[in-house]
């Protein structure tokens, strides 16, 4: 048996994800033929017991990941949770075709290759923008993510008819300010409304005075946000539904 020399090993090792040691890195992959990347924090603890649970976390518009996983690092240390946040196709704004759920597969895929990700356990959190696009990737994908919530997030007009496509009434939770001059409240209101009216288990959080900062509540968001998610698992293993997008 031949024996690798040391600084070969050691350096194979440094690049293996370590066990027991928090871990917050920004990694790449290739999805759609377009070198993407997202960073992911794993605790020390996650993984210990078991697989763990994971959250896909969408920023704002035009905003990094970075100020939104830094309000969920105490959740996920506290709680033993993997936080994944994709980084946009361009900045400004989600978009589909390019940010798809094709690329958020890929990165929950890729991320659970090499991390103690939990596949019946995997959920989307996004804020403003973020919120608006994980509602709609929820509805498309609510057979491959176990439940969705959002902080001044809405559905963008026109897709609301996914609510009746949806393969799952995947259990959606709603933050919004009453002082949001971002997102109005009437919009976040119908949303709900049109979760409810399509039988989906839907929360819905008004608060009173709260402008579109996340950071004026985003202690209290994200402590409720993961109550509400860690009480929903996907009863059988993931299924991914396909979608063919037009440019």
């Amino acid at each position: 048996m031949k024996r690798l020399p040391w600084i070969v090993l050691s350096l194979i090792l440094s690049q293996l994800p370590q066990s027991g040691v928090e871990q917050d890195v920004r990694e790449t992959l290739v999805a759609d033929g377009q070198t993407r990347s997202y960073r992911i924090f794993v605790p020390q603890d996650a993984g210990r017991a078991g697989r763990a649970p994971a959250v896909v976390l969408f920023n704002g518009s035009g905003s990094p990941v970075d100020s939104l996983m830094n309000f969920w690092k105490p959740v996920a240390r506290t709680e033993g949770v993997i936080l994944i946040g994709p980084t946009a196709f361009a900045p400004g704004a989600w978009r589909i075709p390019e940010d798809s759920p094709d690329f958020t597969r890929d990165v929950v895929e890729h991320a659970k290759a090499k991390y103690p990700v939990d596949a019946q356990r995997v959920y989307l959190f996004g804020h403003s923008g973020g919120g608006h696009h994980v509602l709609q990737v929820a509805l498309l994908e609510s057979e491959y993510f176990a439940a969705v919530a959002a902080h001044a997030g809405a559905l963008v007009p026109g897709f609301s008819p996914a609510i009746d496509r949806a393969r799952r009434q995947i259990p959606v939770a709603i933050w919004i300010g009453t002082s949001d001059r971002i997102v109005p409240l009437q919009a976040v209101r119908d949303t709900a409304e049109a979760f409810r009216a399509g039988h989906f288990p839907m929360h819905l959080t008004e608060i009173k005075g709260h402008t579109h900062s996340y950071a004026e509540k985003g202690d209290d968001v994200t402590r409720e946000a993961w109550t509400f998610l860690k009480a929903h698992k996907l009863k059988a293993a993931p299924v991914y539904q396909p979608y063919r997008f037009t440019r």
